[in-house]
């Protein structure tokens, strides 16, 4: 049957969304196509055709079983267009809201705030896929050329944005459901692993399961910090920074009872839904998150999950190797095999201790790691640090991820978790550098021989030269000269190419030409003629000789060139050498080698 957003609000038509749901997702990408699709079916009718969004299938209690994003998308588009035709805020809330969030009070909260236009400086929790989405929703409206047609596509949208509503017998069982869902799965639209394991995994446990549900939808959502300073409460720095730092120490329920995370701790008083029988799809997701935020997680919510169960495991993996211990198309059977979590073979004590210890591990990824961002990396441990060793961290653990895989992001997770447990709480920025080396120092301990520093698996040791040279850059470059300034704004950067200074045929003059000789073919892919940069650098420099490559490293120092340069090995031989040849490639090479041996613990 049709459905508009006039006859559902005349017929007094409510929707929730179940527990098993996934958050939401759309992205302003989106939005933005939905707006300007019924714009131009509005302008193509004269505003008379229906424009059909696709089907929503519900339960007989009215539970969106398929569609959630729609009306989702639906509900933040009538908070814009009240403005435009008042029979919006009919259909946005009568008595009641007209969408509920089940099992997910933050977000049922901050929806009813966007109903409500209550001021963002009062609301404790942002969904900031929804604020984003209603934010482009309000811009595509101010865009249009009059207020005359705002409100008519605002009407139009009322009247003629279309649902084909489906109704699920009324006998369906969860067994059917979750035929249901294997269907919607093989079209596409399926469940993540760990939205299933949520379900199975807390339906064990005893006592406020709506509080824990709340707790994973929250830590799910990895790209928006757990621990947020309370700009409405007017929380002091010294209470964000001790809310941080007693949390990093406390048990999940303490952490509940005394409401240390943003928005976790008050129950709505809710009954919570559960589907154990729900089963995953053998596909795996096709929706890839996106996110708008200033900042990112260094870790996807699956891998984060992996984490922590390896951290409780404390690396016993009997019978399972990284590889597939990690994989994320394994999750469930993964937990399956070390953390049951259905039927009698679940245990409720380790699934809680789990559920601990995931909190700590995401609380520890927030205050503790860097986050990406779009100009390079953010840590705010929220202490009084001194500003080079919080400078001298960053780099160190900006090396360690992008030098990592999410099958070796392990080595590196378990030295920083290491470290928190035994300073009991934030150590210092000192101090976690100094744990954090000392571990990277012991997993690498076996330095490749000069001559094995040639093509092959070694990009992790050119970032290592990159760090000891950005440690040490006061004393390799004169402070203040161009060539300092240049390596003080160094970032770590995912290079995925190793490039020759020296070309193997340059395709401009060059003072250096090879031989076709063993002894030269060594020289030419020995590590002293060799530098990793981006792929889109090596390209454009691939053939040149290293007179003109030289020239673009001098564009950074006068600052012909802007943002920052992508190898610090590469600074250091403009910075050393006016002409490259065969003595100076080895003079750098057996340098350079050296550096790696001095940048371990003496």
């Amino acid at each position: 049957m049709k459905y508009t957003p006039d006859k559902i609000t005349s017929e007094g038509l409510y929707y929730s969304i179940p527990i098993y749901q996934r958050l939401f997702e759309w992205d302003t990408n989106n939005i933005l196509t939905l707006l300007s699709d019924l714009k131009r079916a509005y302008e193509l009718s004269n505003g008379k055709e229906d424009y059909y969004i696709g089907m929503l299938t519900s339960t007989n209690s009215n539970e969106i079983v398929d569609g959630q994003q729609r009306f989702t998308v639906l509900m933040l588009i009538g908070c814009v267009l009240k403005d435009y035709n008042k029979s919006w805020a009919n259909f946005l809330s009568q008595d009641r809201p007209r969408l509920r969030f089940t099992s997910r009070p933050l977000d049922d909260a901050y929806l009813q705030a966007l109903i409500e236009e209550i001021d963002e400086q009062q609301i404790e929790y942002t969904n900031l896929k929804m604020k984003n989405g209603k934010e482009k929703i309000n811009q595509f409206f101010i865009n249009l050329k009059t207020n005359e047609e705002r409100k008519s596509l605002a009407t139009y949208i009322y009247n003629h944005l279309s649902f084909f509503i489906s109704v699920l017998p009324q006998k369906y069982s969860p067994q059917d459901l979750n035929k249901y869902f294997e269907r919607i799965n093989s079209s596409g639209k399926n469940l993540e692993q760990h939205e299933i394991l949520k379900v199975k995994m807390l339906s064990h446990l005893s006592g406020n399961i709506s509080q824990y549900m709340q707790l994973w939808n929250r830590l799910a959502d990895v790209d928006t910090l757990l621990i947020r300073k309370r700009t409405h409460k007017n929380e002091s720095e010294e209470a964000f920074a001790n809310r941080k730092a007693t949390a990093l120490k406390t048990d999940v329920d303490s952490i509940i009872q005394q409401g240390l995370l943003n928005g976790i701790g008050h129950d709505n008083g809710e009954e919570y839904l559960s589907i154990c029988s729900i089963e995953p799809s053998k596909n795996a997701p096709t929706i890839i998150r996106q996110t708008d935020r200033d900042t990112h997680c260094v870790l996807r919510f699956p891998y984060l999950l992996l984490q922590a169960l390896y951290w409780k495991l404390k690396g016993n993996i009997r019978g399972c190797s990284i590889d597939d211990f990690f994989n994320t198309s394994n999750l469930l059977n993964t937990f399956d095999k070390f953390l049951p979590y259905e039927g009698d073979a679940a245990n409720p004590k380790e699934i809680h201790d789990y559920i601990d210890i995931l909190l700590r591990c995401r609380l520890v990824l927030d205050v503790c790691f860097v986050r990406p961002t779009e100009y390079g990396y953010a840590l705010d441990m929220n202490l009084a640090e001194d500003n080079e060793h919080l400078k001298e961290l960053i780099m160190l653990e900006s090396m360690l991820f992008i030098s990592s895989s999410n099958t070796t992001n392990y080595k590196w997770f378990g030295s920083l978790m290491s470290s928190i447990e035994s300073h009991k709480g934030i150590p210092s920025a000192k101090d976690l550098f100094i744990d954090l080396k000392h571990n990277d120092d012991e997993e690498h301990k076996i330095i490749p021989k000069y001559d094995s520093l040639s093509y092959g698996e070694i990009r992790y040791w050119f970032w290592r030269l990159d760090l000891y040279i950005w440690l040490n850059r006061k004393k390799f470059f004169a402070e203040r000269s161009q060539a300092f300034e240049v390596a003080e704004k160094y970032v770590f950067i995912r290079n995925r190419s190793i490039e020759h200074i020296a070309p193997q045929t340059p395709l401009s003059v060059s003072n250096m030409k090879w031989k076709d000789t063993e002894e030269d073919i060594r020289l030419m892919n020995s590590f002293g003629n060799l530098v990793m940069i981006s792929q889109g650098l090596n390209s454009a420099l691939h053939n040149e000789s290293y007179e003109v490559k030289k020239a673009h490293v001098q564009s950074y120092c006068n600052g012909g060139k802007s943002g920052s340069i992508e190898s610090l090995k590469l600074l250091i031989i403009h910075n050393d050498y006016q002409i490259w040849n065969r003595d100076t490639i080895k003079e750098h090479g057996l340098k350079m080698h050296q550096w790696l041996l001095d940048s371990f613990e003496k």
